[in-house]
């Protein structure tokens, strides 16, 4: 199966999914590319450098897995920022798509002047891609919402001067300054246009993907999803091995299951919208806490729909916790709606949360897991058939589970 879709927007839309914090959707990420794009092409990157410098910065913080981690960046003179940086990096050094920024990601908080760094670069021994994405993160974070940005200006353009060979790189900020003078620069940071505008922007135009070459995008924001819970350090990847296992055992052609395994990489996206505090209680949630954690299929769909040609897979991977008898969440589809790719994910996902450790429990035996599933099942929850083609092959797709949390 091929996408049409435009490699910009399936990276940004993305990219939404990481910009949720304590307070709220940030767009961070797609304000900190809009700006370093500006400045690059003023500074005159070619286009292979600004390809590199819109696909680095969109996702320059995937490293950063916490609420609390995310709201540490946001002060502007904060030191830490080296551990997100390299997880950053070992997540893209070997990606057969991201590789080439894994160094950009590495080195986008070093100092121009040299001191802290860990790597013991200095000035253009940083690359400027990296440089870039320093001056636009710092920009961006001086940003405050509740206030009219054209007033905010002159008291960030002051702080940014600043820094000025010692933080960030003066001929960068040179480039800013001259963008500084441009109200439109300003007024599409607070614009509800903003993807529109990065479009214009972005040097990346729309071209086809095969389901292949959309799946090492879904494994990078599968393991971005998992890292924000120690207990779900594999959730993800383990739906999405055992969804591509059912759909083969239930007759799907290859590329069906290709599309059921992006699927189940994406079906929690939404979960980075989701505080740390609900996803790690060691307890049964409150009724009210629930009704939060409610929120993450809503944010999946949302955030999927965004995506040119995405249609099957949004379904599947957001329709995962609605129920055949109508009950689930959060559309109250019932079983003449559903799919059957999005009652494979939701299938996969019951036995994948039931064979691993939570917060709240060990991991559970055969027999709890099977009695489980069949009272779902009987239940009108889960779709009685998949349930029944899974305990059949049990032992063969929780090898795949065991695989995927070994590796």
């Amino acid at each position: 199966m091929t996408f049409e879709t435009n490699y910009y927007k399936l990276l940004s839309s993305l990219s939404l999914a990481m910009d949720f914090g304590s307070q709220g959707l940030m767009r961070h990420h797609q304000r900190v590319a809009l700006i370093a794009l500006q400045i690059g092409k003023l500074y005159g990157l070619n286009q292979d450098q600004l390809k590199r410098l819109f696909t680095a910065a969109i996702l320059h913080d995937a490293g950063s897995n916490t609420w609390m981690e995310k709201q540490q960046l946001m002060d502007f003179n904060t030191t830490k920022t080296l551990d997100h940086c390299k997880k950053g990096y070992q997540l893209f050094y070997q990606h057969p798509l991201f590789h080439n920024i894994s160094d950009i990601i590495l080195y986008h908080h070093d100092r121009w002047d040299g001191l802290c760094n860990s790597s013991g670069r200095s000035k253009s021994e940083i690359p400027i891609e990296s440089r870039i994405i320093h001056l636009a993160d710092r920009i961006d974070v001086l940003v405050r919402d509740n206030v009219y940005i054209l007033d905010q200006r002159k008291q960030i353009c002051h702080t940014i001067n600043a820094e000025s060979k010692k933080l960030l790189d003066p001929y960068l900020i040179e480039a800013f300054n001259d963008l500084s003078e441009r109200e439109c620069f300003w007024l599409d940071l607070h614009s509800e246009f903003i993807d529109d505008v990065l479009a214009h922007h972005c040097p990346v135009i729309t071209k086809q993907l095969e389901v292949l070459g959309v799946m090492p995008i879904a494994q990078t924001m599968a393991k971005i999803i998992d890292f924000k819970s120690p207990f779900t350090r594999k959730h993800s990847v383990g739906v999405a091995e055992v969804c591509h296992f059912l759909a083969q055992k239930a007759g799907f052609t290859s590329d069906h299951c290709d599309i059921l395994k992006v699927s189940g990489l994406l079906h929690d996206l939404g979960k980075l919208g989701i505080p740390d505090t609900i996803l790690d209680k060691p307890g049964k949630l409150t009724s009210s806490e629930f009704d939060i954690m409610k929120r993450h299929t809503y944010y999946t769909y949302h955030i999927l729909k965004m995506i040119d040609g995405f249609e099957t897979i949004n379904h599947y991977a957001s329709c995962h916790h609605e129920k055949l008898n109508g009950r689930g969440y959060p559309f109250k589809l019932d079983g003449r709606e559903i799919k059957t790719g999005a009652r494979i994910v939701a299938v996969a996902d019951i036995f994948i949360a039931l064979t691993e450790n939570r917060p709240y429990r060990k991991a559970m035996e055969k027999k709890q897991v099977v009695e489980i599933i069949e009272n779902q099942a009987k239940s009108g929850v889960i779709d009685k058939e998949l349930s029944i083609l899974l305990l059949t092959n049990y032992e063969e797709a929780l090898w795949l589970d065991n695989t995927v949390h070994n590796k």
